[in-house]
């Protein structure tokens, strides 16, 4: 068998094929081994891993980094990301977080710089490894070649190895509770298992990267979430409904389309091994059909069109995604988050539904009521929203019910959690 098999398939059948291979710790680095080698050859892919583990050992050497102490019960933000997938989504907590009586700090991945976070939060660093840890994860490596592991994955074993030392030093004499955005990047494992309970924000929609679930608890954006994450295997007792503001009252959309918007994910293998020649084809497709097709690039894309596609392409932040933004749009999606932030705003939402492997969670999250597989029926689809006036009315009930169970309706879920907390009950610590 060769060593590049376990680089090809669904996100999931690369997990199941990784554990079965080389075992739980390299299934633990599965988020690594899946972005670093997607797409690439295994020699291209290994030494990205081998940079990585350098980068990450030259971050942390250069950083004093902070020891909690044993006395210390803080709330600490781990942060990894920038952005709404990172701090953004930690920063919709701390408006709980204010109300509860423990010190909140952030511990902040080394490569985001502090202007980045509020001036009136004490932001920590990772500590600097033992020398022992660095020896660690240099043997971790160079036994993991020795043993006939692929580079790709020798490296992400020593990074995982460094990032445990350093979170380890870092945590685990205080008495904290951990708020994170994800519970799969390397900082954000190796700080689990450190005896500190645990609690993941949602920060999107669960596409297969999300599972299994490692924190404690999932804080979860609504009953449509909860049940994704339920039929994930996510135990129903570990998961807290609160979507942190995120919505209000489903706004309909306000009149017929005026325009079409392509959500676009070139960047995301995730989604499918063929998803960029997908939303290729798609949008060459749209925009013969429906020339006035604007294409919604990602944040992190990078020139993914060529021709009439790249001239319709339009990069973040996309006013028309915003509330009367110019004018109500049909947008077309495919396991997007921004496919509930159009609808939030007062756009028509259409999802696509393509026989891609895998994300059925994400799939169920954004299940939104207009749905389609084609360019043609996406166009017959802004046809008839615009001229049918009683297919209108039903499309926007049906849209407005989807939100109401994309988003939880009671706020309060977090903060009764972080009052749980503080009472400091031990079955309130373990779920």
């Amino acid at each position: 068998m060769k060593s590049s098999v376990w680089l090809e398939g669904s996100y999931q059948q690369r997990f199941a094929d990784l554990r079965r291979r080389f075992g739980e710790a390299a299934a633990d680095v599965r988020h690594e081994l899946f972005y670093l080698g997607a797409g690439r050859q295994p020699w291209r892919a290994g030494l990205r891993a081998l940079v990585a583990w350098l980068r990450d050992t030259w971050q942390l050497l250069r950083q004093p980094g902070h020891r909690l102490q044993g006395g210390e019960r803080p709330m600490i933000l781990l942060a990894t990301l920038a952005g709404v997938s990172g701090w953004g989504t930690l920063l919709r907590a701390l408006p709980a977080l204010a109300a509860q009586p423990r010190p909140v700090l952030v511990l902040a991945h080394p490569r985001l710089p502090r202007s980045g976070f509020p001036a009136d939060l004490p932001v920590l660093r990772p500590s600097r490894p033992s020398p022992g840890v660095l020896w660690n994860s240099l043997r971790t490596l160079l036994r993991g070649l020795a043993q006939g592991q692929p580079l790709l994955l020798a490296s992400c074993l020593a990074r995982r190895c460094l990032w445990q030392g350093s979170l380890q030093r870092t945590l685990g004499a205080c008495q904290g509770v951990l708020v994170l955005h994800n519970d799969f990047d390397l900082m954000s494992r190796a700080s689990l298992g450190q005896g500190l309970p645990a609690i993941c924000l949602q920060h999107g929609v669960p596409t297969d990267e999300f599972f299994p679930v490692r924190a404690d608890w999932y804080l979860v954006w609504g009953a449509s979430s909860r049940r994704a994450f339920v039929a994930a295997g996510c135990p129903d007792s570990a998961l807290i409904d609160d979507s942190l503001g995120r919505a209000g009252l489903p706004v309909p959309p306000p009149q017929a389309p005026q325009g079409l918007a392509l959500l676009s994910q070139t960047h995301a293998p995730v989604l499918g091994s063929d998803i960029k020649q997908r939303l290729w084809a798609l949008a060459a497709e749209l925009l013969r059909l429906a020339p006035h097709t604007r294409i919604l690039l990602h944040p992190l894309e990078t020139e993914p069109y060529h021709g009439v596609a790249a001239a319709a392409c339009s990069r973040p932040p996309h006013p028309v995604l915003r509330a009367g933004g110019s004018g109500t749009q049909l947008v077309v999606g495919y396991c997007s988050t921004a496919m509930l932030e159009a609808a939030l705003a007062g756009h028509w939402v259409v999802a696509l539904q393509w026989p891609l492997p895998g994300n059925q969670a994400a799939r169920a999250v954004l299940a939104a009521p207009l749905h389609a597989d084609s360019a043609q029926q996406v166009v017959q689809l802004y046809g008839r929203l615009r001229h049918d006036a009683a297919f209108r009315e039903q499309a926007a009930d049906a849209q407005a019910r989807w939100l109401q169970a994309s988003f939880s309706e009671v706020p309060g879920g977090f903060a009764g959690w972080l009052e749980r907390i503080a009472q400091g009950s031990s079955a309130e610590v373990t779920p």
